[in-house]
């Protein structure tokens, strides 16, 4: 018979207590204490409630983690300046953007952030405004103007836009920002529009979106030089929010997967898993954080503007007794 030592490699630790479950993920021990054996185990992640935004809305600019978020512009019944912060339990309204603007592209965090892009007017905007954690203010604008461009970027000194819509054809350019102004670079290999994005200027996935004359499953990954097709999501949508650290690492939520979608996956470098839908299906908001500990907020349900936001965590690691004979 197969013994744990010989298909593992090692013995049983004999342990008084039970370790860290999250640093014994995988190892069976044996309680002296409780006289037991047991497994430290990974449970489902879970999305949680979090504090409402001050103001609802959809189709705006997310960045940040889920302890510190940004929100800024999108449609609240008309089209916005407001911004906000999140500080992991409550919102609170910051200086407003110089340009009321929706679907613009973000980069950054609450300290360093930069929105581009975007509409009113209909053909899209080029204007750019970078954040320092306290007022907003305009730098160079994109080389492309557009409306519905996706971002990712760790600051305002380093991002990337990509993506959009000039009526009436998807985009595929990209541009990147050093700081000081936009370079174009390797476009996208599939022009589509309002999919979900994030991670650095250097390492990013965009996934999703629509890809006339459908909905797509099509997911891209950037490493700083171009777009590589990888493995695609599990259901086709738009109108979906990210939250992912760069391109090995990520959660895609809601959408129009159908309409007012909760489905959430979750890819690790490889494939998309589903995994905990949103307590609150909807389309076109925001996502921030990573794929173990994520935020998604504002969207709407039509024909409201929503103002929920909720709080994603995984794993749960736990230690689980085993059953012996």
């Amino acid at each position: 018979m197969a013994t744990y030592k010989g298909i593992q490699g090692y013995s049983v630790q004999k342990l008084s207590s039970d370790p860290t479950a999250e640093d014994t993920l995988g190892q069976l021990f044996y309680n002296s204490t409780l006289g037991k054996f047991k497994i430290s185990v990974a449970g489902a992640g879970a999305w949680a409630t979090g504090g409402n935004m001050n103001t609802a809305r959809y189709e705006f600019s997310g960045m940040g983690t889920q302890t510190a978020a940004l929100a800024a512009g999108g449609d609240t019944g008309s089209v916005s300046d407001k911004a906000e912060t999140y500080n992991g339990s409550t919102w609170t309204e910051v200086n407003a953007i110089n340009t009321a603007r929706e679907q613009a592209g973000p980069s950054g965090t609450t300290t360093s952030g930069l929105i581009f892009g975007g509409m009113p007017p209909v053909p899209g905007l080029a204007v750019t405004e970078s954040y320092n954690g306290s007022t907003w203010t305009e730098v160079a604008d994109l080389t492309t103007a557009r409306r519905a461009v996706n971002g990712a970027g760790a600051s305002n000194t380093a991002a990337l836009a990509f993506s959009g819509y000039i009526p009436h054809v998807n985009q595929v350019i990209t541009e990147t920002w050093n700081g000081t102004s936009w370079t174009e670079v390797n476009n996208l290999n599939t022009g589509r529009r309002l999919g979900a994005s994030g991670g650095t200027s250097t390492s990013a996935l965009y996934a999703g979106g629509h890809e006339s004359p459908a909905d797509t499953t099509a997911v891209e990954a950037w490493n700083g030089t171009c777009w590589s097709e990888v493995n695609n999501l599990n259901t086709a949508g738009a109108g979906q929010a990210g939250a992912i650290t760069d391109s090995t690492s990520g959660l895609v939520f809601g959408g129009d997967r159908p309409s007012n979608s909760a489905l959430t996956e979750s890819y690790n470098g490889t494939s998309w898993t589903e995994v905990a839908d949103l307590a609150t299906g909807r389309a076109y908001l925001a996502g921030a954080g990573s794929n173990t500990s994520g935020l998604a907020f504002g969207g709407i349900i039509p024909p409201v503007a929503s103002a929920l936001t909720e709080e994603w965590t995984d794993p749960v690691y736990s230690a689980k007794t085993v059953t012996v004979s």
